[in-house]
């Protein structure tokens, strides 16, 4: 019985889909990786070789593998389970069908084709609606329904009585029920990242390389405690599960182990709890590890005591999701922030010493003024970051912000559910030329050039981060290097 897992690289051009006037499109010359591992098809093959199924896992995106090389894969695998990774976003279910569609026809018409992940969530019946060779769709938290799926097929039973999962009958489809969540993740197998082979990761920002060293990704919880009306992850995971902090431990000596000197947490919410990062702190100081690692973290939970704590634990590069300049719409995304709380957090985390702070802005959202979008970005020249990363606002299914424009009739689903799309207060090409401009103004400051020369002579890590990417000078392009970012 073999599982064979993919991780797909995004259609070579991408479109906007068309509810602005006039429908604006963009098209991506290349798609650039800025790798890193991806968790979820880790954590369930490691889960489905524990049980000792054969399973094998190809990160196309990585590998930059064409469909044609990945239909070569795919026939020397030979898999009897045939799995795809799919995120709306970055549109892969579009590309994961093709693949899946040759594959019934040229390899093997006998093969169970499934998809997952957040697109397969929540755009099951669509996907098996348009798709006829696609077999079945995974319903969020993956690892028990696979399994499950997995040991039926190996004795020729079907999908029935599955959790989690919505299938073909025949010409009907069967949305079975919603598998309950897994309320201890300590259970679950360290992600053995072996299984993807010898691909080099880097985390990268802009066109820079950040990882000094040997580089991985991991999670530490699932899901988020907050519901951003734009985010669609406690709809996904449901809510809030932490691993405690001697389990992390425990992979972390795993990960140190195997060289790993850099570490990306891909936690939605990295410091929800500050008793739990106190605690680990205290552990990988006990311990003695050295580790590299970037997280994303909530301006609310950014007390000098906590973030002097990821500081010494190894915090280099911690990015904060600001959203926006304008209070009214903090208060429309449901971030339950206020903008004392961000100035507070950028203050704190200078003052402790964080290597490299970023703030994430969006912009584009359908009730968003011209005003409030030249005010969000005049607030990222105001903050004391090292970099500011904007995002035109994606309105995807799952997250409340698609419901709301669904009941509005400002988006037809069924036309957009593949892609996402956008509903802009104002012309793409326009958010896009005051985006590039606020980056020139951004770093070209007199006073930021001073700043990053002084964090940079106090900052080891930063000196080896400059060091490295000499060598990679020619490839530089902070000014056009920025591309929209769906979500």
């Amino acid at each position: 019985m073999k599982v064979s897992l993919i991780f797909p690289r995004p259609p070579e051009k991408g479109t906007f889909c068309g509810t602005v006037k006039g429908a604006e499109q963009y098209y991506k010359d290349k798609i650039e990786f800025y790798g890193f591992p991806p968790m979820g098809i880790l954590y369930l093959a490691t889960y489905l070789s524990k049980k000792n199924f054969n399973v094998s896992i190809l990160d196309q995106f990585a590998r930059g593998y064409s469909i044609e090389r990945t239909l070569e894969w795919i026939k020397r695998e030979d898999p009897d389970i045939l799995g795809f990774s799919t995120i709306t976003t970055a549109g892969t279910g579009i590309i994961s069908a093709e693949i899946s569609k040759r594959v019934k026809e040229e390899i093997n018409p006998n093969v169970k084709v499934l998809f997952g992940n957040y697109h397969a969530t929540f755009n099951d019946t669509r996907i098996l609606n348009k798709y006829p060779f696609i077999d079945a769709c995974i319903r969020g938290e993956g690892e028990q329904t696979l399994l499950e799926i997995a040991e039926k097929t190996e004795k020729g039973q079907g999908f029935e009585d599955i959790r989690g999962v919505t299938y073909r009958d025949n010409n009907r489809f069967v949305r079975n029920d919603d598998r309950p969540l897994i309320e201890n993740i300590d259970t679950l197998p360290f992600p053995d990242r072996r299984l993807l082979g010898n691909i080099e990761y880097k985390n990268e920002v802009e066109g820079l390389e950040l990882s000094i060293g040997k580089f991985t990704s991991a999670a530490s919880s699932r899901g988020c405690a907050f519901q951003c009306s734009f985010c669609s992850s406690s709809m996904f995971w449901g809510k809030w599960r932490p691993r405690t902090p001697e389990n992390i431990i425990q992979e972390l000596s795993y990960l140190e182990e195997q060289g790993f000197q850099n570490l990306l947490w891909v936690d939605d919410n990295f410091t929800i709890s500050k008793k739990r990062l106190l605690k680990l702190s205290s552990l990988i100081k006990k311990e003695k590890m050295d580790f590299n690692w970037m997280a994303e973290g909530r301006v609310t939970q950014s007390s000098i005591e906590l973030l002097n704590a990821m500081k010494q634990m190894g915090c280099k590069i911690l990015s904060f999701g600001v959203e926006s300049g304008s209070q009214r719409m903090l208060d429309w995304y449901n971030k339950k922030i206020n903008l004392n709380q961000i100035y507070d957090a950028i203050k704190n985390s200078n003052k402790v010493g964080i290597d490299m702070i970023l703030a994430n802005f969006i912009v584009g959202s359908p009730v968003e003024t011209r005003e409030e979008i030249i005010k969000t970005l005049n607030l990222s020249l105001k903050l004391d970051i090292d970099f500011p990363q904007f995002h035109v606002l994606g309105i995807i299914p799952g997250n409340w912000i698609w419901d709301q424009m669904v009941k509005e009739k400002r988006i037809n689903p069924d036309v957009c559910w593949e892609v996402g799309t956008a509903v802009l207060p104002i012309s793409l090409s326009e958010i896009m030329e005051r985006i590039k401009e606020t980056h020139r103004k951004f770093m070209q400051r007199p006073s930021y050039i001073s700043r990053q020369i002084v964090k940079t002579f106090k900052s080891r890590y930063r000196q080896k981060a400059i060091w490295q990417n000499f060598k990679n000078v020619k490839n530089w392009d902070l000014w056009n290097n920025w591309k929209p970012f769906w979500g």
